[in-house]
This record gives C-alpha cells, structure tokens and sequence, in this order.
C-alpha cells in the first residue's frame, strides 16, 4: 500500500520503498528481492511483481490453446518485455533503461501499491493517474462488492 516518490542516483538506481521491500524479501537472508518488470497493459507505468507471483500469474496461460491467437498475443504482450531484476542488500534496482524510456522515467520515480503488486511511474504521469482513478470512482460509483467487508 501507498505511494513514494523517489530520486535515481547517479549510477540510476532507485530503493524500492521499505514497506514494499518487507514483503516481497520471502526469505532472502541478505535483503535482496527479486522482481519481474514489465509494461503495463493499459497504463503507461511499469507493473513490478514479485516473482512467484508474476508465475501464478502467467500460470493462466496454461488454460489457453497453446498455439492459438489469443495465447500468442497475450504471451507476447506478458513475456518479451519482461525482465527479472534483482535488488542489492540495500534495495535499490535498476529500472532497465528501455522500460524507463517507455514510461517516460528520467530521474525521479513514484511507487505506487496495487495490491499483489506495485507501479512504478514517472511522477507527474503518477499524480495524474491518482486524480484520474479518483475522478472514475466518484463518477461511476465504483466499489467493491457487496460482503467485501466480512
């Protein structure tokens, strides 16, 4: 949960946050995460996954025919442009420079949770989004379903 905004460093890395770090360590002993980047389908930010998850994910590919249209496209879109990043004992991970080039990432980023896992975008294009997913809401009166709370 929540949002942060952080500078890349010289050497363009960036510290994913600590409260995301915390969840996604699973074990590691010396603090390193690992995290599946890729595209977003639908929003111009980077979804970062933890591994195991981005897996049981991709796992629902296996419900579709193997060399239909539908499996091929979604393949694609899912796999090619992503990456596994690791973090260093601090965490700090590269952003690869095509996805940041792609989203418009210079020098400063903005974490964003969402739930299973997180976006990373640049920053005007992160407030944006807030303003804009608040707006929807309030507009179509979305909100979760009924028994959501029990």
């Amino acid at each position: 949960m929540g949002s942060y905004e952080l500078r890349l460093d010289a050497k363009g890395r960036v510290s994913v946050p600590a409260q995301f770090r915390a969840l996604l360590r699973d074990g590691a002993a010396d603090g390193a995460v690992s995290l599946v980047l890729r595209p977003s389908h639908n929003l111009k930010c980077i979804e970062a996954w933890p591994v195991k998850r981005f897996h049981a994910l991709t796992g629902a590919l296996n419900n579709k025919a193997m060399f239909s249209p539908e499996y091929t496209a979604l393949a694609t879109s899912i796999f090619a442009r992503a990456v596994t990043v690791e973090s260093d004992r601090e965490g700090r991970i590269v952003i690869p420079e095509r996805l940041a080039k792609r989203v418009g990432i210079t020098n400063a980023v903005s974490f964003m949770g969402m739930g299973p896992h997180f976006a990373v975008w640049e920053p005007e294009l992160a407030e944006r989004h807030l303003d804009e997913a608040d707006a929807k809401m309030c507009e179509h009166e979305f909100s979760l379903p009924p028994g959501a709370f029990q």
